[in-house]
């Protein structure tokens, strides 16, 4: 299992983690790491376009951004959203000590534990960047539940909430089949009655499926079965009881291959919205559409299709985010 590194803090009387971890780099190699753009984007959660200089504001998946504390090549601090983060990087040998501060805001205390699973990920991504390779997001969540629960055991806290929004982000599993269609399959905490529901009923549905057209239910069996259409297209919804829970293996069919990764990016994120409803937690088009960009680029790769037209579509969305 990764090591762990993080540890929880209280900064101005808010949670913080603070990850310290030596690196067998210099300081100022690093310091390019976790500054420049350009290195940014190869490990770090979001793209990020700055200077930086100190007070330069930025946007980053829609949350403002301005950086409040710069001193090349320590010091590196900015806030985002309601949150703050800071990079304080010291000499160490031939090395750099560098350690990484995220300050959250109160009502998140409870999600400390994935939090700090997930910038194991990402910081696992640095190493691999400054040890001259490029690992993907998805290859850096490997085995990330049993951090995510290490972490929870760590901090005292309950390891289901981690693992319910991880599932809520899962990379992405849909399977493109002859015909052409798309399969995918999703497991959900709550029984084939309540998913059934929320697929069937119109005024439910309505707080995740696609709002550009309706489904027009075609054959319904409660609580296993629904099928429609979409844009002229077969849509499949077969529920069964799993557990304590439900899978859910859902089936598009349609014609042109082409579009088949512009598709399932689009139903990833409608599945993270469903996810969300059933959790309690409705989840808006806009902000599902924030992760759509790299999933979108996961699926043209795997499907082996142009990701231009997908791209294109996402640029033309009134609800990009």
């Amino acid at each position: 299992m990764t090591e762990l590194t993080g540890s929880q803090i209280t900064v101005d009387d808010r949670p913080a983690l603070r990850f310290e971890r030596r690196m067998p780099h210099p300081v100022d190699r690093v310091w390019r790491a976790v500054s420049e753009p350009a290195e940014l984007r190869q490990w770090f959660v979001a793209t990020v376009e700055w200077g930086p200089d100190a007070g330069e504001e930025f946007e980053a998946y829609g949350e403002p951004g301005r950086i409040t504390e710069v001193e090349p090549p320590r010091v590196l601090a900015w806030d985002w959203g309601e949150e703050g983060f800071r990079f304080d990087l010291e000499p160490d040998g031939d090395g750099t000590l560098l350690v990484f501060t995220h300050v959250l805001v109160e009502s998140k205390r409870h999600e400390c534990a994935q939090h700090a699973a997930g910038w194991e990920a990402y910081l696992g991504r640095l190493d691999a960047l400054l040890a001259g390779q490029v690992i993907s997001e998805i290859q850096a969540h490997d085995g990330w539940i049993e951090v995510n629960d290490a972490y929870a055991e760590r901090f005292g806290l309950d390891p289901e909430i981690g693992r319910r929004m991880m599932e809520r982000m899962l990379p992405p599993d849909g399977e493109l089949e002859e015909g052409p269609a798309l399969r995918f399959r999703r497991r959900f905490a709550h029984s084939p009655d309540r998913v059934f529901k929320a697929i069937a009923e119109e005024g439910e549905r309505a707080e995740w499926f696609p709002a550009d057209a309706p489904l027009e239910v075609t054959e319904s069996e409660s609580p296993s079965s629904i099928v429609g259409t979409w844009f002229g297209d077969t849509l499949r919804f077969e529920i069964r009881e799993d557990g304590d829970g439900s899978l859910l293996e859902f089936t598009h069919e349609f014609d042109d291959r082409d579009t088949s990764a512009r598709s399932a990016a689009g139903w990833d994120r409608v599945f993270a919205r469903l996810w969300s409803l059933l959790d309690g937690e409705p989840m808006s088009e806009k902000d599902s559409l924030k992760k759509w960009p790299e999933v979108h680029e996961s699926y043209a790769e795997s499907f082996g299709v142009d990701p231009e037209l997908g791209r294109r579509a996402l640029a033309e969305h009134p609800n990009r985010p």
